[in-house]
C-alpha cells in the first residue's frame, strides 16, 4: 500500500474517531439538557408567573397601609371627625381616586358609632351608624358622579363594627394588620380588609380606621398577568375552597373545591394539597391529553390562609421557550467544530454580570450604599441631592422632580440601574432631610404620588424604594429593573423618552425613540 494512501486513510481514520469523541462529548450532554429543558424551562415560567401575581397583590397592599398610615396621622391629629358627614367623605373622596382597588373605608370607635363609604354603580354610599337609644339607626347618603349628595334617609340597622372581623385584631396591635377574605355586611361580596386603631385625644378613645378590597377587584388585576391566553389563576382558603368571582347570575363566594365545575382544578388540588401544602414545588398534572404546569404562593406567608393558583398549559410554555431550545441544539452541533464556540456563548448569553441590580443587598443596605457612593456615578449610577428641594432657592421646585425622573426613566429604557437621593454629584451625604417631609411615610408616598404622575402607576412594578440611615442621616435608594416596554416621562401634555449614556441620561427625539424602541431587544 501507498504510503500516501495510508497516511490519508489514518487521517481520515483519526478524523473520524475525533468527530465520534467531540460528539460523545457534546451532543450527549445537549441532548441531556434538552431532556431537562422542558421541565426546567417550566418551572422556572411558573415559579415567575406566581411570583408576579403575588408581587401584584403586595405592591397594592403596599400601597394601601402607606396611604392607611396617611389616614391614621389625620385620626391623631384630630383632622379626621365623623361628626359632619358631607366634611369627612370629602376628605375621603380623593384617597379612592388614589387606590385604585380600594372599594370602602371605615371608621369606627369602641363605642360601636361608625362611619362608612363605598363604591356604587352611581357613584359612592355612606352610612354613619350610631345608638340612638332605642336602637342603632344608620343614617344613609348617596353620593352622585358630581360627589354631591343625591338621597338622603335614616333606618334601622343591626350592623355593629365591633362585630366585624377588622375591629378587634386592629386593637390588639400596634400594626396594620389584613384579614382572611371574608362577606361584607352591607353588599354581601367577598373581601379582605386592612386596618389600623389610635386613639382619640379629645375623649380618650380607641378609633379603628378600616380599607376595604374586593377579591373580585383583585382577582381581575392578577388576571391582567397571566402568562399565557390559555392559563388559569384563581384563588383559595386553606380549608380546600375555591373562589368564584361576581357574574351576572352568581354572588362571589368561596366554595368547596369538590363542588366546582373544573376537572383540572380538583385534581391539581388534590395532588398539591397531598404534597403538605409546599409553596415551593411546582407540580404538573396530565389532563385531557395535555400536561399542565402548576405553582403556588400564600398571599401572607407567614398565615398562608389564602392562596394563589397559577396553572399554564405546557404547549404555552414551551412556546415561550422555542428560540432558546433551538439556540441550545445549534450550539451543540456546532461546538463539533468549534469547541470554545459554546463556552464563548454560554458566557455571553449567561454569564453577562447584571450592573443594575447587584451593588445594592438588602442584607447590608448601609455597607452597600457605601460602596456604591466611592465607585461613583456610572451608565448605573447617578446621584441626586434632593427629591423635590432646589437648595438654591429653599422651595420645593419641579425641576428638581423631573431632574431625578429622567433618571430612573433612563435606567428603565436601557439596563436598569441605581439612583441614590440625598448624595450629592461629588459623593457627599446631605441626606433625604433638606426636602423637610414630615415623616417617611410621607416621603414614601410623595414619591409614588410622583412615579405615578409622570411614569405611570402600572411601571411602579420595576421601581422598589428603600429609605437608608446612613451617619445620622436618611437616601433614598430608588433601585430600577429594565422595563419590558418603552416608558415616557410626562410633563404635561408633553411626553420625553430618556436612555443612559454613561453616566448620564440623554434625551432621544421622536426619530431617534422609535428606532431605538423598534431594535430594543
Amino acid at each position: 500500500m501507498p504510503k500516501k494512501t495510508w497516511t490519508s486513510r489514518r487521517i481520515a481514520r483519526d478524523i473520524i474517531i475525533l468527530l465520534v469523541v467531540l460528539s460523545t462529548a457534546v451532543i450527549a450532554p445537549v441532548a441531556y439538557l434538552a431532556s431537562q429543558a422542558r421541565q426546567d424551562i417550566s418551572e422556572q415560567f411558573i415559579h415567575n408567573a406566581t411570583g408576579q401575581a403575588v408581587g401584584q397583590f403586595l405592591a397594592m397592599s403596599g400601597s394601601m397601609e402607606a396611604t392607611l398610615g396617611l389616614v391614621r396621622d389625620w385620626g391623631s391629629t384630630e383632622a379626621l371627625s365623623t361628626a359632619k358627614t358631607e366634611v369627612i367623605t370629602r376628605m375621603l373622596f380623593p384617597i379612592f381616586g388614589r387606590e385604585k382597588l380600594l372599594d370602602g373605608i371605615s371608621i369606627a370607635d369602641i363605642e360601636g358609632n361608625s362611619f362608612h363609604i363605598f363604591h356604587t354603580e352611581e357613584g359612592y354610599r355612606s352610612s354613619r351608624v350610631k345608638d340612638s337609644g332605642k336602637g342603632r339607626i344608620s343614617e344613609v347618603t348617596f353620593w352622585d358622579e358630581d360627589l354631591q349628595p343625591a338621597e338622603q334617609y335614616s333606618t334601622n340597622t343591626v350592623y355593629d363594627p365591633r362585630n366585624r372581623p377588622w375591629f378587634a385584631p386592629a386593637l390588639a396591635k400596634d400594626e396594620i394588620v389584613w384579614t382572611d377574605p371574608y362577606k361584607f355586611f352591607t353588599t354581601g361580596d367577598i373581601g379582605i380588609t386592612a386596618s389600623i386603631s389610635y386613639l382619640r385625644k379629645k375623649d380618650d378613645m380607641q378609633v379603628v380606621i378600616a380599607f376595604d378590597v374586593l377579591v373580585d377587584d383583585l382577582f381581575k388585576e392578577m388576571h391582567l398577568l397571566a402568562p399565557s391566553d390559555n392559563s388559569l389563576i384563581y384563588i383559595f382558603r386553606r380549608d380546600a375552597s375555591l373562589y368564584v368571582p361576581k357574574s351576572e347570575n352568581i354572588q362571589a363566594a368561596f366554595v368547596p373545591i369538590g363542588d366546582t365545575g373544573s376537572d383540572l382544578i380538583r385534581k391539581v388540588h388534590s395532588n398539591w394539597f397531598g404534597d403538605q401544602q409546599d409553596s415551593g414545588r411546582v407540580i404538573s398534572v396530565m389532563h385531557e391529553g395535555q400536561l399542565w404546569w402548576c405553582g403556588f404562593r400564600p398571599l401572607d406567608p407567614d398565615r398562608k390562609t389564602t392562596w394563589i393558583a397559577v396553572m399554564v398549559p405546557e404547549r404555552d410554555i414551551l412556546g415561550h421557550a422555542g428560540q432558546r431550545s433551538k439556540r441550545l441544539w445549534f450550539i451543540g452541533f456546532a461546538s463539533i467544530l468549534i469547541a470554545t464556540g459554546l463556552a464563548v456563548w454560554m458566557v455571553r448569553r449567561y454569564g453577562r454580570p447584571n450592573d443594575a441590580t447587584a451593588t445594592f443587598d438588602r442584607e447590608d443596605p448601609e455597607g452597600s450604599v457605601e460602596k456604591i457612593i466611592a465607585a461613583g456615578e456610572s451608565r448605573y449610577v447617578e446621584f441626586k441631592s434632593t427629591m423635590r428641594m432646589n437648595l438654591h432657592t429653599q422651595k420645593p421646585g419641579k425641576e428638581i422632580e423631573m431632574a431625578w425622573m429622567k433618571g430612573v426613566a433612563g435606567f428603565l429604557n436601557t439596563d436598569g440601574g441605581i439612583l441614590l437621593i440625598g448624595v450629592t454629584d461629588d459623593g457627599e451625604i446631605t441626606g433625604l432631610e433638606r426636602d423637610v417631609f414630615e415623616n417617611e411615610d410621607k416621603c414614601r408616598l410623595h414619591f409614588k404620588n410622583l412615579i405615578s404622575k409622570h411614569i405611570g402607576a402600572d411601571l411602579s412594578k420595576y421601581i422598589r424604594f428603600i429609605i437608608v440611615p446612613m451617619v445620622g442621616k436618611t437616601i433614598g435608594v430608588v433601585r430600577c429593573d429594565r422595563a419590558s416596554e418603552p416608558v415616557f416621562v410626562k410633563d404635561g401634555n408633553k411626553e420625553h423618552f430618556y436612555i443612559r449614556n454613561g453616566p448620564s441620561s440623554d434625551e432621544l427625539p421622536v426619530s431617534q425613540a422609535l428606532n431605538y424602541i423598534k431594535h430594543r431587544e
